[in-house]
């Protein structure tokens, strides 16, 4: 109660600011309804002509292009945010958004943006660029209706190392002792390992490209040294290297891989190339094969029902490319029986585990 009883003493004391007072209450209640009534004026530009818009102050610019008959969308840029008050816009230049696709590989992303070059572009769809990238057309060309599409190549660089085979190499000899089409392998052949660094180039996570830094020799390879007998024909993986072939003797070759590590299924497909199999061996038994043809030494072998007749199978043991003709009571999963010329040769060869590769 003091203190309205010495404020009201003060202005019976002081009038003119009593008087001073209520005129800037006035005049702010005044400021604020001129606010939301009174008008401006604003020059426009779309589509290469001028327009004049009116609006009122506290109005956002969306709004009074709107009220004016002119798009406020995602569709267009502006110079000025459509959020801006149009107390404070001074001019306003609308253009179209610019579409197209970026494609990276068989990635494509469509765009509808208002970027001012191809590196805002790309910035707007979260799409770093490092120095080894290639875009076209640049980061820094304009984006306009004329740019098309924006083709980004983004390029990784890795090192690494690892253990690899190093492919054995092979020699043919003639025996004339031998009969023709049958061979012996004097000297199993056998891989070479060695640690191997590289650098991989990837182009949008694609590999194009390898280049050996350093390889060192673990295990030395072992040449296969194979007999033959006249005149006889001999398939060889393309992986294995044949540095001589002396006398009269044919050598064929058949894709195979003699590095990988897969298995066959019993659901009568080959799935992968290659196998650890038990191996037997069988002789005459004065009957054709179960594939209909007289069996051979050097190329006839039996297998199971999952592996069809036809298949050729290479089998390093034996220095060699072997074909499916036959099957066996005793020839299950895993299995395969070696056709030889006399139960000799069965008996000295056994049973064996080997590894055999399926050709393509």
């Amino acid at each position: 109660m003091n203190t309205k009883r010495e404020t009201g003493e003060f202005f019976k004391k002081y009038p003119g600011v009593r008087i001073g007072f209520i005129a800037l209450i006035l005049l702010v209640v005044v400021g604020v309804s001129s606010a939301f009534t009174v008008e401006k004026e604003v020059q426009v530009t779309f589509k290469g002509e001028e327009y004049t818009v009116k609006g009122k102050l506290l109005e956002s610019l969306g709004e009074v292009l709107v009220k004016n008959d002119l798009p406020a969308s995602d569709e267009y840029k502006y110079s000025s945010p459509l959020t801006t008050l149009f107390k404070d816009v001074i001019n306003v230049r609308i253009e179209k958004k610019i579409s197209g696709n970026i494609i990276m590989g068989t990635k494509t992303i469509a765009y509808l943006s208002g970027a001012e070059n191809v590196g805002d572009l790309l910035k707007e769809n979260g799409i770093a660029i490092d120095a080894d990238d290639r875009v076209e057309p640049g980061v820094k060309t304009p984006l306009t209706i004329s740019t098309g599409d924006i083709k980004v190549t983004q390029v990784k660089v890795v090192e690494s190392a690892e253990i690899k085979d190093i492919p054995m190499t092979a020699s043919i000899i003639v025996n004339d002792a031998l009969d023709t089409g049958t061979r012996v392998v004097v000297q199993v052949g056998q891989n070479g390992k060695s640690n191997v660094k590289e650098r991989i180039r990837f182009e949008n996570d694609v590999e194009v490209s390898r280049e050996v830094l350093e390889s060192q020799e673990i295990t030395p390879i072992v040449e296969e040294i194979i007999e033959v007998g006249p005149a006889t024909t001999i398939v060889m993986p393309d992986e294995v290297q044949v540095k001589s072939v002396t006398g009269d003797v044919n050598v064929e070759s058949s894709t195979v891989s003699t590095s990988s590590s897969a298995k066959v299924d019993q659901d009568n497909s080959l799935k992968g190339t290659m196998m650890t199999v038990s191996a037997t061996a069988y002789t005459a038994t004065g009957s054709n094969t179960a594939s209909g043809l007289a069996p051979q030494e050097g190329r006839t072998i039996a297998a199971w029902d999952g592996v069809p007749f036809g298949t050729q199978v290479y089998i390093p043991a034996l220095g060699g490319v072997y074909t499916v003709e036959d099957r066996g009571g005793a020839v299950g999963y895993g299995i395969i029986d070696i056709y030889k010329n006399s139960q000799d040769e069965c008996n000295t060869w056994g049973r064996q585990n080997i590894e055999i590769y399926f050709l393509d």
